[in-house]
């Protein structure tokens, strides 16, 4: 995205775990993600996080509910193991940017796609997947997203993040990543995680 205007100079840094905006509240402002990822989720009705949607570096988030002045579609805070740097983006300043480049708008429609699809996927898993294939999505999806920026495969998300993001709990998630490094599927390091492509892609489309 340009950085000819004024406002796109603006920085503002989430602590670990802090929360940028709260589900239903009234989308006025759109968030630019410029360091680290942006968790987005809600809570079920037993109280327990359920993340939705994690946005990466160059990616905006609420874009189009704020340009259609809806609601947020789910609370947004950064990961509870690294900070977030966004860029707070107002409606006009989004549709200055937007007249522009119009490829900036086709931008926030793919990307909105390509998340709710993962969404849909995960949902799907919960019927009718094993935690083993959902957990093989979860990290291909990640390693996409952030390839797609031109970022390293670094680990964003704590365990407990992955179990809400996948559905599970911690200590299933736990034990499967144990699984995957035991097969080669993954070698962890400690702010990265590198991944077999080939292996958990076959795993996570098995029958």
């Amino acid at each position: 995205m340009t950085e000819q205007h004024d406002f796109m100079n603006r920085r503002k840094i989430l602590k670990k775990g802090e929360v940028l905006f709260e589900l239903d509240q009234l989308a006025e402002t759109a968030y630019l993600v410029r360091e680290g990822v942006l968790v987005v989720g809600c809570s079920s009705p037993n109280g327990r996080e359920v993340i939705t949607s994690v946005y990466f570096p160059g990616e905006v988030c609420a874009g189009l509910s704020v340009i259609t002045g809806s609601e947020y579609m789910g609370t947004a805070r950064a990961p509870k193991k690294s900070t977030t740097v966004v860029t707070p983006l107002s409606r006009q300043e989004l549709m200055t940017l937007m007249a522009d480049n119009a490829e900036i708008y086709k931008s926030l429609l793919l990307t909105q796609r390509d998340k709710q699809r993962f969404k849909d996927r995960m949902l799907l898993g919960m019927v009718a997947e094993s935690c083993q294939q959902r957990t093989a999505s979860a990290l291909l999806w990640l390693h996409k997203q952030a390839a797609a920026e031109g970022l390293t495969s670094r680990s964003y998300l704590c365990r407990q993040e992955m179990a809400d993001l996948i559905g599970s709990t911690v200590e299933t998630v736990i034990r499967v990543l144990s699984q995957f490094r035991k097969k080669g599927l993954i070698q962890e390091f400690k702010d990265s995680i590198k991944l077999d492509v080939p292996k958990l892609t076959a795993l996570a489309l098995s029958a």
